[in-house]
C-alpha cells in the first residue's frame, strides 16, 4: 500500500492513521455534483467535477525523444581494482580476480564504466551474501550533510537484485538499465542484508519487447458483463500506446483527484479506492464509509473508471490489522481442503460447529461475503470494477502474502466465491504480487500489477520486465500504486508502456487542507504529466457504452 510513507519505513503501528486519514484527518462536507459549465475548482467543495465535451482540454506537450542505438557489448569488472571499497580475500573462495568487496546495509560502491552507446544493458552482480537486497543506481552524486555523513543524491534508482542466504559467488541481474554513451557511474547500495561482491557485468540487451503488448481484450470470467467486456477491450487497445493516469482516493471524496484538477485543468482517469474500510475488525475513522461506493458510482456515470483494492485487517477480534508484525492472525489456520467456496451460510456454520473448517476460515468468508455485498452494489448499478484484492503477495508485510500455498488458497477461493456463489460478473481481476511463487495462475488473472515507491525520476521497466515473467499468457502490466507519478519522457525511451499508474493518496499528493503537495512530484512535473499526449486523463475516454 504505501512504500516510503509509513510501511517503507517500518514504523508499522503508525499505519492505522496512514490507512484512514491523510496524515491529519480531513473533515469533508456533504457531496455536491456539478454538472454546469461553470465547474468551480474548489476540492473542498465539490466530489465529482465533469469537464463538457466544449472545454475538454488538450494537450501541451510530447515525450521528448531518446537516443537508442543497440550495439552488442559485454564487459565485466572486478570491483576490488574499481572502486574504493576495501577488497578482501579471507573468509570465501571461488572469487574472480584477487578479491571481492564487502557491504553492509546503507554502505554503497560507485563505479565508472565506459560503454560504447546509448543503450539498456544488463547489469549483473556477482554476489554471495547472508540474504539482501542491493539497489542499483545510476549518476548518483555523493553528498555530505552538515554532520559530515555521506549520502546519494540525485541520480536513477533502477531496481534492486534480491538475493537469499548462499555459500557461493553467484549473478544476479538487473534488466533493461538505460546508460548513455561514454562514462556512466553505477552505484551499488545494500538495503539489507550484507553482500559481498566479486565483480559486475554488463550486457547490451532490450528492454519490454514490443511482442509484450498484443494481449488477449477478453476477460478470464467468461460470464463478465458486456460493459465489463467494453472496458477489457479498451484496456487491450490502449495497451502498449498510451497510459492511463490513476489516483488513489480519501473514502467517500475525490479530494485528490480535484487537487489535480485545480493544478493541471485536467482530471485521473480512473479513480481508486480501498474495500477494507467495509471489514468486520477494521478500525480506522473511515470505517464502512456509506458515501464511498457512491462517489465511485458517480464518477462511472460521468465517464471515469473505478478500480478498488483490498487491504484486509485481519478477520480476528485479537490484534486485527494488515500487518504480519501486528495482526496474530495466521492464514495457515484458516485452510481447508472441503470445498466451501459455494457453501451458503448455514452450512459454513454447521461446519464450524463439527469442526470442518476452523473459526478463522468461517471468518474469512464472513468478510468475503460483507465485502461482496458492496462490490454487489455497484453490479447493481452495473459498473465495472477493476479489482485488485491482497496485494503485494509475496513480500512479508501482509497477513495474506507470507505463506504462498496458503496465500493460493485464499485467492481461489476468492475468485470462486465471487464469481460463481455471489456471481460478481462486474469485475477484471488484478494480481499484485512480488514473487512468482504466489503468482495464482493466469486463469485466475485478468492483468498484473506492479507496485513502485521511489523519488527517482524512472519509468519502472525493470519491474515490468519482472511482472511479465510470471505469466505464462501474455497478460497487460499495471503499477497498480506508486509514490511518484512515472515521467513519460522515460515511459517513452524504456518502452514501459504500464496500462495505468496509480498514485497514493494522501500526502503523496495532497495537504491536510487538500491541496496540492509537492513533496513527491512539483508543480512542472505534474503539469506535464496530466497535459501530455503519453497519458489518458478523463475527458479523453471514449464512451464505453458504445465501444
Amino acid at each position: 500500500m504505501m512504500m516510503s510513507k509509513i510501511k517503507r519505513t517500518a514504523a508499522f503501528f503508525l499505519a492505522a492513521a496512514v490507512l484512514c486519514s491523510c496524515g491529519t484527518e480531513i473533515e469533508y462536507p456533504e457531496p455536491v455534483v456539478t454538472t454546469t459549465t461553470e465547474a468551480t475548482k474548489d476540492a473542498e467543495q465539490e466530489t465529482v467535477l465533469i469537464v463538457p465535451d466544449e472545454i475538454k482540454s488538450k494537450d501541451k506537450y510530447e515525450p521528448s525523444d531518446f537516443v537508442v542505438a543497440p550495439t552488442e557489448y559485454s564487459e565485466t569488472y572486478q570491483l576490488e581494482f574499481n572502486t574504493d571499497a576495501y577488497s578482501y580475500t579471507d573468509g570465501l573462495g571461488g572469487y574472480n580476480g584477487t578479491g571481492f568487496i564487502c557491504l553492509g546495509k546503507g554502505d554503497y560502491a560507485t563505479i565508472t564504466v565506459t560503454v560504447p552507446s546509448s543503450q539498456h544493458y544488463k547489469v549483473g552482480l556477482r554476489i554471495c551474501s547472508t540474504g539482501l537486497k542491493v539497489a542499483i543506481l545510476t549518476d548518483a552524486e555523493e553528498k555530505t550533510d552538515d554532520s559530515g555523513n555521506e549520502y546519494l543524491s540525485g541520480g536513477s534508482e533502477w531496481g534492486a537484485v534480491y538475493v537469499d542466504e548462499s555459500v557461493m559467488f553467484d549473478y544476479f541481474y538487473l534488466d533493461g538499465v538505460y546508460l548513455s554513451k561514454g562514462e556512466n557511474e553505477i552505484t551499488m547500495k545494500v538495503l539489507s542484508g550484507t553482500a559481498y561482491i566479486d565483480d559486475i557485468s554488463l550486457d547490451s540487451t532490450s528492454t519490454v519487447p514490443e511482442l509484450a503488448y498484443a494481449i488477449s481484450n477478453g476477460c478470464i470470467n467468461k460470464n463478465a458483463t458486456d460493459i465489463t467486456k467494453s472496458i477489457k477491450k479498451y484496456l487491450a487497445d490502449v495497451y502498449g500506446n498510451k497510459v492511463i493516469t490513476g489516483q488513489f482516493c480519501s473514502a467517500g471524496t475525490n479530494t485528490e483527484i480535484n487537487a489535480i484538477y485545480m493544478d493541471t485543468g485536467r482530471y485521473s482517469a480512473l479513480r481508486c479506492g480501498d474495500l477494507g474500510i467495509f471489514t468486520e475488525y477494521y478500525d480506522g475513522s473511515d470505517k464502512n464509509n456509506e458515501n464511498e461506493l457512491n462517489t465511485a458510482a458517480e464518477w462511472w456515470k460521468n465517464g471515469g473508471l473505478v478500480s478498488y483494492s483490498w487491504y484486509w485487517y485481519a478477520p480476528t477480534e485479537s490484534d486485527p490489522h494488515i500487518f504480519t508484525e501486528i495482526t496474530e492472525f495466521d492464514i495457515t489456520d484458516a485452510v481447508t481442503d472441503s470445498d466451501i467456496a459455494n457453501s451458503d451460510a448455514e452450512t459454513l456454520a454447521m461446519y464450524e460447529q463439527t469442526g470442518k473448517i476452523s473459526s478463522d476460515c468461517y471468518d474469512i468468508i464472513r468478510d468475503m461475503d460483507a465485502v461482496a455485498s458492496k462490490l454487489k452494489l455497484l453490479a447493481a448499478q452495473d459498473v465495472p470494477v477493476l479489482f485488485r484484492p491482497l496485494p503485494e503477495a509475496g513480500n512479508g508485510w501482509y497477513w495474506w502474502g507470507t505463506d504462498a500455498e496458503s496465500y493460493l488458497w485464499l485467492y481461489k477461493l476468492m475468485f470462486r466465491r465471487f464469481t460463481e456463489y455471489h456471481q460478481l460478473n462486474n469485475l477484471i481481476w488484478i494480481w499484485d504480487g512480488e514473487s512468482a511463487a504466489f503468482y495464482p495462475g493466469d486463469d485466475y488473472v485478468d492483468i498484473v500489477g506492479m507496485d513502485m515507491y521511489s523519488d527517482y525520476d524512472i519509468s519502472g521497466n525493470t519491474r515490468m520486465l519482472d511482472a511479465m515473467r510470471y505469466t505464462i499468457r501474455t497478460k497487460a502490466c499495471a503499477l497498480t500504486e506508486c509514490g511518484k507519478i512515472p515521467n513519460p519522457d522515460y515511459i517513452k525511451r524504456d518502452n514501459a508502456f504500464w496500462l495505468w499508474f496509480a498514485l497514493w493518496k494522501g500526502d503523496y499528493i495532497i495537504n491536510s487542507d487538500g491541496s496540492i503537495s509537492y513533496e513527491h512530484c512539483t508543480k512542472e512535473e505534474l503539469d506535464y504529466a496530466y497535459n501530455n499526449e503519453l497519458y489518458i486523463t478523463l475527458d479523453e475516454l471514449p464512451d464505453f457504452t458504445r465501444y
